[in-house]
């Protein structure tokens, strides 16, 4: 009966972790550029005997996954708001310090610095990863290949706008695996070395991804099925909860069973 309760409460662990998965879709279905958290993904490792392991499948969970799926590009007619069409991210200095990472956040603004960051307050990096710096303006625009022109604030009414800066993009080789890190923040898979151990991968700019400004990408959470998959877990966990109880009143008649008479 050990079994039958391990089982479900494996099941119950993993319901857990979907159920987190849901909570923090559904807390960002607002934020732009959000992409969805995939906890269900599975896969399979094959053990032989060669290492003197009986031969078997095992499954294995998979963490950091998430959509792939582009959101909804919406006018906002901002031109300090910009999207990327089809493939491809920005390059960040997430806040909290940490190592640069992807984003597909695009509402920017500008701080009393003249730091270009993100609605999050993530640091926007140019083609170099350096830090992007805006001087006083009174009009930006952002070109499709990430250029920020601007017209000095002082300058002549006529001048040509001037270009400051360029946004750093990417979009990553086929082979390269992405995850989501503990920080929510998009980076790619760290490798392993000689020993085992991870080394991490640095993210580059190549400047291949296309903008649009005056657009941003809405979240590509669907909040109705995200509620569906809420409730089915909601059902799911009843019935493991059952499942425990089942396994523990067989093993208590099983052990009334082998009790001896009088006892």
């Amino acid at each position: 009966m050990d079994r039958m309760a391990q089982t479900a409460l494996n099941s119950l662990k993993m319901l857990m972790e979907n159920q987190t998965a849901i909570a923090h879709n559904l807390a960002n279905v607002n934020t732009p550029g959000f992409k969805q958290d995939v906890a269900t993904d599975f896969s399979s490792i094959f053990l032989d005997r060669q290492n003197g392991m009986e031969p078997r499948i095992v499954s294995m969970r998979n963490t950091g996954g998430f959509s792939l799926e582009q959101g909804q590009l919406e006018s906002t007619k901002n031109n300090l708001d910009v999207a990327i069409k089809n493939d491809g991210y920005f390059i960040i200095q997430p806040k909290n310090g940490g190592s640069v990472a992807f984003s597909r956040r695009g509402d920017l603004q500008i701080n009393e610095n003249g730091e270009l960051l993100d609605g999050a307050g993530n640091q926007m990096l140019d083609a170099g990863l350096q830090a992007i710096e805006i001087p006083a303006f009174t009009s930006i625009n952002i070109s499709p290949e990430g250029q920020i022109f601007i017209k000095p604030l002082g300058g002549e009414v006529d001048a040509e706008p001037v270009e400051v800066a360029v946004l750093g993009t990417s979009i990553p080789d086929e082979e390269v695996q992405l995850t989501k890190s503990l920080d929510g923040h998009i980076r790619i898979l760290p490798s392993q070395n000689e020993d085992g151990a991870e080394e991490e991968v640095a993210i580059e700019a190549n400047q291949q991804a296309k903008i649009i400004s005056g657009f941003l990408e809405k979240s590509n959470v669907n909040s109705v099925d995200e509620m569906v998959n809420s409730l089915e877990n909601q059902r799911k966990f009843e019935m493991h909860i059952k499942f425990i109880q089942m396994a523990e009143e067989l093993d208590s008649a099983g052990a009334s069973l082998l009790r001896l008479p009088g006892m």
